[in-house]
């Protein structure tokens, strides 16, 4: 696995709009910046984690100690995260597009449809953890779920259903509760303001729907 973010990396995106002020330093500096730490505290003893990808740690995490496991997750969300949010204006979409768009009006009859169902699960959602869009490859299905803490969709043997990450958003409450005062829902609708939906759709249509894995986070895409 290689350090691919270093907390300088994402001065060039402003998200300020989302994670105003110190927020999202304190994401990527303190939260990431911990989880890098203890994954590299473990590199000399794992030489699996030495050879594994950050998606492939992923599907491994399950087997580590909980400490580990939690960095783990928590670098991929984040990495995750800052790779499918851009500043409004600069986003290539503000709704789904080609085939993503077609199993978005498929499973949810429209954008509007799947809004509102990420909506209630938002705010469903009482412990720490993540909401996402998924996408299972055995039945071409797009589904809503959750994990708790720092767990993802690709955890084997821990992820309730496992699924190829679309989007996903974070709702410990240090991602919400100081800019919104707690409001889920100003949170999730300054969320989609933010959501890079050309992007995300031309991930899902190159290499997510043909491959069934998903897509490498690059460098590049998170500045």
């Amino acid at each position: 696995m290689k350090r691919y973010l270093t907390p300088e990396t994402l001065a060039t995106k402003d998200l300020s709009g989302l994670f105003p002020g110190d927020s999202l330093k304190l994401h990527t500096h303190q939260i990431q910046g911990r989880a890098i730490e203890e994954i590299e505290r473990n590199f000399e003893e794992d030489e699996d984690l030495q050879k594994e990808s950050l998606i492939e740690a992923q599907q491994t995490a399950g087997f580590h100690e909980i400490e580990l496991r939690n960095a783990i997750g928590a670098h991929f969300n984040h990495m995750f995260l800052w790779s499918i949010l851009d500043a409004p204006g600069a986003i290539e979409g503000k709704e789904p597009v080609g085939k993503l768009k077609e199993l978005v009006d498929k499973h949810f009859s429209g954008y509007e449809g799947l809004r509102e169902s990420f909506a209630k699960a938002v705010n469903q959602r009482v412990l720490p953890g993540w909401v996402w869009l998924g996408f299972i490859p055995a039945n071409g299905q797009l589904v809503i779920t959750q994990t708790n803490n720092e767990d993802n969709t690709l955890m084997h043997g821990i992820a309730l259903v496992q699924c190829v990450p679309i989007i996903g958003i974070d709702l410990w409450e240090h991602a919400y509760f100081s800019q919104f005062g707690g409001d889920k829902n100003a949170y999730l609708e300054r969320f989609w303001a933010h959501v890079n939906w050309g992007k995300v759709s031309h991930r899902f249509e190159a290499t997510i729907l043909p491959t069934g894995k998903p897509a490498p986070i690059h460098p590049e895409e998170l500045i």
